[in-house]
């Protein structure tokens, strides 16, 4: 394993060097100073810690030819960790946004990150507010923003901010071309973003999971014609866009929905579970049932390739790459400088990860 890193700021360069139980180290393209340990496990922990180190003092790692499953790009973005990693990526591009609570919350600030690590632009949001979720509606180039529980519109030609829903106990956020999905008072909606005028709208009732959470989630499909919702621990609802027809998904097991997505065809929904199972659950919307051959237990978070056709789970440490015409895994590797969780959105060519350390990362597919 070798890492060069760079402090563009100060023309520095940092190398490190694993083989074996050795560790080589050089600066500037200087000689290397040698350090050996009894293990390789022990080596590579070096490395890792060494390279943080560098990483926080403002290094960043760009590795165009990094191969599969070793990371592009490490950047340090800050330790303000609130539970919330947003991240949200350009089509057509590697590049992506992600959020940062400044200090004690003295201000929030939204980055759009190249794939050399490069703060392309800063949006600036007053303190005391995190984000909790961010989605692109690049056909009307406006980031929108879950705020605190409220949606909200940041354009990404004038900075301007526009508020579409007041402050709610609970919220949902996903996108399809012009069209937005959320959560309005006591009401899911579909707004259009081009039209600024509402596509959608229905009174739905949340149950409170064990009495504490309150079970809501929701996602429109890829060609905005169906959506799918959980707002009872029992169920979800597809709704046909088109002829307003409803059916029903019985879950196989009550628990918490906490994110969903449909396939890039749209013929399979995703649904990531808390508490219940703590699993991936994969339903066939042909039968409404439970993918007979799919099981993935224990996740923390999910992407989907649209273009690909690739599925990315983030569990114990390790992403998994999912062929979804197979549904079969096809490639395994670890995340570096993470805790327990992180975040995953697809870029064009890459796998975008922002850490509860506060990294950013991009990791080589193929």
């Amino acid at each position: 394993m070798e890492r060069t890193l760079t402090d563009r700021i100060n023309n520095k360069t940092w190398s490190i060097r694993q083989t074996g139980n050795q560790v080589f180290i050089s600066s500037n393209g200087g000689k290397a100073k040698e350090k050996g340990f009894d293990e390789p496990e022990q080596a590579a922990k070096y490395v890792q810690k060494e390279t943080w180190s560098r990483l926080k003092k403002g290094f960043v790692l760009h590795n165009p030819q990094a191969g599969a499953g070793q990371p592009v790009l490490h950047r340090y973005i800050g330790g303000g960790y609130t539970g919330f990693m947003p991240l949200a990526t350009m089509e057509d591009t590697n590049a992506f946004f992600c959020g940062y609570v400044v200090g004690q919350f003295e201000k929030v600030e939204i980055y759009l990150v190249d794939d050399q690590g490069e703060k392309q632009t800063t949006h600036e949001l007053p303190g005391q507010q995190f984000i909790l979720d961010m989605r692109l509606c690049a056909e009307q180039n406006v980031l929108l923003l879950n705020i605190d529980h409220h949606i909200a519109g940041l354009s990404l030609g004038n900075g301007e901010m526009e508020r579409y829903t007041p402050k709610m106990p609970a919220s949902t956020l996903s996108v399809s071309g012009s069209a937005a999905l959320w959560y309005d008072k006591s009401s899911l909606v579909v707004y259009d973003l081009g039209t600024n005028t509402v596509r959608y709208t229905k009174q739905v009732e949340c149950e409170k999971y064990g009495g504490h959470s309150t079970q809501l989630c929701a996602a429109l499909s890829h060609d905005g014609s169906l959506i799918a919702y959980c707002t009872q621990t029992d169920e979800i609802v597809i709704v046909d866009m088109t002829t307003m027809q409803e059916r029903t998904i019985a879950k196989d097991k009550n628990g918490m929905t906490t994110s969903m997505a449909f396939s890039p065809d749209d013929r399979l929904l995703f649904t990531q579970e808390q508490y219940g199972s703590w699993s991936l659950k994969c339903y066939d919307l042909n039968t409404m049932t439970g993918h007979k051959d799919w099981m993935t237990p224990d996740i923390k978070s999910f992407a989907i390739h649209d273009r690909r056709r690739l599925l990315a789970v983030y569990n114990y440490g390790k992403i998994q790459l999912f062929d979804l015409q197979t549904m079969k895994p096809t490639m395994a590797f670890e995340v570096e400088h993470v805790v327990k969780n992180c975040a995953l959105a697809f870029t064009q060519d890459y796998l975008a990860v922002y850490t509860d350390y506060g990294c950013v990362s991009l990791y080589a597919l193929a």
